[in-house]
């Protein structure tokens, strides 16, 4: 847009001097036609400029090393010539930040796609405060505030802990305090003080002895796994991998837990796989405020586990 602002200005002075040194009809057509031509410009160009609009997409979690593309898209809602959108894309993560400059195209819907890095685990940001749309010819441009702001979770692939020799094996049933119903249960001998309805008759009639059947419930679990502090983005990408392992290992065995992704950031429960996506998402781009606690977390934990960048334990 300078150089075309120059080439206007340049064009205009040269049509005032030959105006002044030759004051004949043509030159003064001449000089009005450039001197009208900004006015013009910025008429035939309001309605499109006022009306651009601009879009962030991207996906919301990638595999590290995996491609992926940020769409910045454009859009006119009314046919008006607009010539295009500058705008400047504000990039930020854990330990760096920086900007890039970007126009896109005149048409009335355009796309400009940007390589995602997926070198390092973490989440990327991607936000644009305020765009300059360029009037047709050029010589104009008006800054819009726009609000465009999208992140990214890059998550290293699942790598196995060196020393796993501590996670449990399974879940442990336990008879059920105070008996009552339960989809698990379990068979023995008729003790002193047994429940008549728990009598499991048909196997007692078949043993010729009296059976219960006796209610089994997996114990209230106070499973917790904690990760260390990393000190830089390699160290992250490790313990991030390990921590996604201990997390598939425990829900394949359909074992929830408790987390905390390093010292200082909250405790939550995981149920399920996308709940350990959700909470790294929140931690790591400074939403902690939304990471709820469980409603009762245990007043102790009966088993922990400890993910290191070094040991894994």
């Amino acid at each position: 847009m300078g150089t075309r602002r120059t080439i206007y200005i340049f064009a205009l002075a040269c049509a005032a001097n030959f105006y002044i040194l030759y004051p004949f009809w043509f030159s003064g057509y001449l000089f009005a036609v450039l001197l009208l031509l900004m006015p013009f410009d910025l008429i035939i160009s309001m309605p499109g400029m006022l009306t651009r609009r601009v879009a962030l997409t991207a996906p919301g979690v990638l595999e590290q090393g995996m491609e992926g593309t940020l769409i910045v898209t454009t859009i006119q809602k009314r046919s008006f010539p607009a010539r295009c959108i500058k705008a400047r894309l504000n990039i930020s993560g854990e330990g760096f930040s920086e900007k890039k400059r970007f126009v896109c195209a005149a048409q009335r819907s355009s796309r400009h796609e940007l390589a995602i890095d997926t070198s390092h685990s973490g989440v990327i940001v991607y936000e644009i405060k305020r765009i300059w749309t360029v009037s047709l010819i050029g010589l104009f441009a008006l800054p819009a505030p726009v609000h465009r702001k999208v992140g990214i979770l890059v998550l290293p692939l699942p790598v196995r802990p060196p020393y796993v020799t501590a996670l449990p094996r399974g879940v442990v049933f336990h008879p059920k305090p105070g008996g009552g119903f339960s989809e698990d249960y379990d068979l023995r001998q008729y003790r002193q003080g047994d429940q008549i309805r728990s009598i499991h008759w048909k196997v007692s009639a078949k043993v010729d002895s009296l059976i219960i059947r006796e209610p089994l419930v997996p114990p209230p679990h106070g499973r917790f796994v904690e990760t260390t502090k990393w000190n830089d983005a390699k160290e992250r990408d490790i313990v991030l991998g390990r921590l996604r392992w201990i997390s598939d290992y425990l829900l394949k065995w359909e074992m929830p837990y408790y987390v905390r992704l390093g010292e200082g950031a909250p405790v939550t429960e995981i149920t399920e796989s996308g709940d350990l996506t959700e909470y790294i998402f929140r931690v790591l781009s400074g939403s902690t405020q939304s990471v709820q606690p469980p409603a009762s977390p245990p007043s102790h934990f009966v088993w922990v586990y400890r993910v290191d960048a070094l040991k894994g334990v």
